[in-house]
């Protein structure tokens, strides 16, 4: 069973660049519903270094508690696989520009490398907001080589769900908010057998921290919102791993905790 469970976390770190996440995503509308739209996703993987870490660890039979020493030695092993994996540097602008719907444009991107992880930062101009649905990262233009199929991103499509309607005096968005570790999770059945209660309790462990925001900024007076807080025109509403997780099980979620906001024109 641990050698199984080894293998399982071993293949999901490989295949997501599995680690914390944190989410966000903002949208700054104008009157006539164009704007702007950012996109950030921030991985941490020092919380799966450790897991793994511990894996190997109990694989060998040792099952004590990590020391500082195994500890060290396992972020040194990250950091040597990791310089040789990345020695050839992908253009992020090639992976966003050939999903992108009619109506979105991609206008700046930018990845900046942590010392266990990576923030990747995408910014989006759309002619309508409904467009947004749209996008979908990791599909390269034609005629480019094909994405590697080992470097999935954990949110391809950034803005699903995201749903816009209007009458004549007023304009509702709503949409529920994704999480990063039920994809990750849903690979790992696909990857072998159900995950035990151990293996997934070391998997909830590496999200623990997780952070997903939405921001909505609008020109517009709110008639009703289920925003987390308010910084001026900006609405946004904030989870972490366990909110993520209490809206999954309700079945009122979108209703009760999902992104949801209703404007006067």
């Amino acid at each position: 069973m641990v050698r199984t469970r080894g293998i399982l976390i071993a293949a999901l770190f490989a295949f997501f660049a599995t680690g914390c996440f944190e989410v966000e995503q903002s949208i700054e509308l104008k009157r006539d519903l164009s704007g702007t739209a950012n996109f950030k996703l921030g991985v941490d993987m020092e919380p799966m270094v450790i897991i793994m870490a511990k894996v190997q660890k109990e694989m060998s039979g040792d099952k004590s508690p990590l020391t500082a020493a195994d500890i060290a030695a396992a972020k040194a092993d990250f950091k040597k696989n990791e310089k040789k994996s990345t020695s050839v540097t992908e253009d992020p602008r090639k992976e966003a520009e050939g999903g992108l719907p009619p109506g979105v444009k991609l206008l700046d991107v930018s990845v900046a490398e942590k010392e266990f992880g990576v923030t990747t930062n995408m910014k989006f101009a759309f002619d309508k907001l409904s467009s947004l649905v749209g996008v979908k990262l990791g599909t390269k233009k034609e005629g480019d080589a094909p994405a590697d199929p080992m470097k999935k991103s954990v949110l391809d499509t950034p803005f699903q769900g995201l749903e816009v309607s209007e009458t004549a005096s007023t304009i509702s968005i709503h949409t529920t908010p994704q999480n990063p570790a039920d994809k990750v999770k849903s690979e790992a059945s696909e990857q072998g057998p159900k995950l035990d209660a151990d293996t997934e309790k070391m998997m909830n462990d590496a999200f623990k921290n997780l952070r997903v925001a939405w921001k909505i900024t609008a020109p517009f007076e709110v008639v009703s919102s289920n925003a987390t807080r308010k910084e001026g025109n900006t609405l946004i509403w904030e989870y972490d791993f366990a909110k993520l997780q209490k809206l999954a099980a309700s079945k009122k979620g979108l209703d009760e905790m999902g992104v949801k906001v209703t404007y006067k024109k």
